[in-house]
């Protein structure tokens, strides 16, 4: 696994020198350091969602698959940023993007079958529909569904079986706990009523029959990150002094 995570680190290292033209102003430094974080947070997590494909050998559609996901998710924060930070270098890095982007989409394409296809559209499709309307009301149940770019691994490297639909709901809230953690540390977690709806939604997440169909079916690095960043949150959401920290 650490194997691949290396090659995933690398290969978003390269792309961002392709996107991001480096100089000495802050705006280009914060947009920097925004899509170094890419490269080096999003390998070892992407890993965690294909962890059934990983135990053992890793065949070439796997490997390609995974490069093309992490693309794919490069690209959502390049798409992120162009829209929240209104800053030219985003707009400018989502234009470098758009090559890398486009022959990841085509290449996936050309890996799965046409209704794999239509189920990962629909995952696209509730991606915006969760960023549109987190933005108008933050609530923790749309931080999982506002990632589902992410569920583009299990959903394709699976062909979209019964064992990644039933593991589906568990996979979307491990994404919804660690956005959590980053909406936490926007010091987003100040808001006392969605406190209180964040630290009921975490203790949701922690449904033992949910977590023991993810170690079940394969994903048990994915059950165990989902106790943890629980356990985590709860310890902050339990002492408000500390929510609004970064």
């Amino acid at each position: 696994m650490q194997d691949i995570v290396s090659r995933l680190e690398q290969q978003l290292s390269d792309d961002i020198r392709r996107i991001h033209l480096p100089d000495s102003n802050s705006a280009a430094r914060h947009a920097a350091r925004r899509l170094n974080a890419v490269a080096e947070h999003a390998p070892a997590f992407l890993a965690v969602l294909a962890e059934p494909w990983l135990d053992g050998p890793v065949s070439e559609r796997t490997q390609q698959l995974l490069s093309d996901c992490a693309r794919i998710h490069l690209y959502a924060r390049v798409l992120d940023d162009a829209l929240d930070e209104d800053l030219a270098v985003c707009r400018q890095n989502l234009l470098r993007a758009q090559p890398i982007f486009w022959q990841a989409v085509q290449r996936i394409g050309a890996n799965v079958s046409a209704t794999v296809a239509s189920e990962a559209e629909q995952l696209i499709h509730q991606t915006v529909s969760a960023v549109q309307n987190d933005d108008l009301w933050r609530d923790p149940r749309y931080w999982g569904p506002k990632n589902h770019h992410l569920l583009l691994v299990p959903l394709l490297l699976s062909e979209n079986s019964a064992t990644y639909q039933a593991c589906r709901a568990g996979l979307s809230n491990l994404i919804a706990l660690v956005q959590a953690g980053d909406e936490w540390k926007q010091g987003v977690l100040a808001n006392a009523p969605l406190r209180d709806h964040l630290l009921d939604f975490v203790k949701q997440c922690l449904d033992p029959e949910q977590l023991a169909i993810l170690s079940r079916l394969g994903w048990q690095g994915a059950a165990e990150r989902i106790v943890w960043n629980a356990d985590q949150l709860i310890g902050v959401l339990s002492d408000p002094s500390c929510v609004s920290m970064p």
